[in-house]
C-alpha cells in the first residue's frame, strides 16, 4: 500500500500550521476518486487500491522522515535567493498565477518569499522554465526522503514500450495495433501531496 504520514507528524509544528490555515493546504485533484475506485473494484490488490484512493483524498505521503530532531521546525532559506531580471520576475509571477488557477498551489502565505523557486533559461530557447529545487539547503524537502525506500522505482520508457509491443505482436500476429502519442509532461500534477 501507499504509505501514510507517520503518527508523530500529526502532533508536529507543521500539523499545527495546517490546522490553523487549512485554506492554504487544500487537497484537490481532478480525478473522480469514487469513479476511479469503482473502476478498480475487481483489481487483485484491493489494499493497494484503497491506499491510492485514500492518498487521492488526503494527499500522497512522500516517504519523508520528519522525526529527525536535528532539523529545525522552521527554516528560512531566503539567503539563497538571488536577484532576478524584470523578465524573470514577471515569468515567475505569471507561472504562480497559472499554478493557482489550476489549483496546484495555494494562494500566497504573505509577503515573505519562499526559497527554492527560481527560473532558468530553457536550453536552445529564449523561454524561461520554472524550477522548484527541493534539494536546496541542508534541510531540504528531498533530504528527508530515505533513498533506499524509493530505490528501484522506474518509470516506463520507450525501451519497455518496444519490448511490450514486440511481445504482443508475437502473441497476436494478426491483430492490428493503433498507437498514439500523448503529452504526459504534467502527468503527476493531479496527484495531491499530503500537507504534512
Amino acid at each position: 500500500p501507499i504509505p501514510s504520514p507517520p503518527p508523530h507528524g500529526f502532533s508536529s509544528d507543521a500539523a499545527q500550521t495546517v490546522a490553523q490555515r487549512p485554506d492554504l493546504f487544500r487537497i484537490t485533484t481532478p480525478i473522480n476518486v469514487t469513479c476511479f475506485e469503482e473502476l478498480l473494484s475487481n483489481h487483485h490488490n484491493q489494499l493497494f487500491v484503497k491506499s491510492v484512493c485514500q492518498a487521492l483524498c488526503q494527499g500522497f505521503w512522500l516517504w519523508a522522515n520528519t522525526s529527525d530532531k536535528s532539523y529545525p521546525s522552521i527554516n528560512d532559506n531566503s539567503a539563497y535567493t538571488y536577484a532576478k531580471t524584470d523578465e524573470q520576475e514577471q515569468f515567475i509571477m505569471d507561472q504562480i498565477q497559472e499554478e493557482i488557477r489550476l489549483d496546484r498551489v495555494s494562494e500566497s502565505f504573505g509577503t515573505d518569499l519562499y526559497p527554492g523557486m527560481y527560473s532558468v533559461p530553457k536550453p536552445n530557447s529564449n523561454k524561461l522554465c520554472l524550477v522548484v529545487d527541493h534539494t536546496a539547503d541542508d534541510y531540504s524537502l528531498n533530504s528527508m526522503i530515505d533513498q533506499d525506500a524509493i530505490k528501484g522505482t522506474k518509470l516506463d520508457g520507450l525501451h519497455s514500450l518496444g519490448v511490450s509491443l514486440l511481445c504482443f505482436c508475437e502473441q497476436h500476429p494478426n491483430v492490428e495495433l493503433v498507437m498514439f502519442k500523448s503529452d504526459v509532461s504534467q502527468a503527476f500534477r493531479p496527484l495531491p501531496i499530503h500537507p504534512l
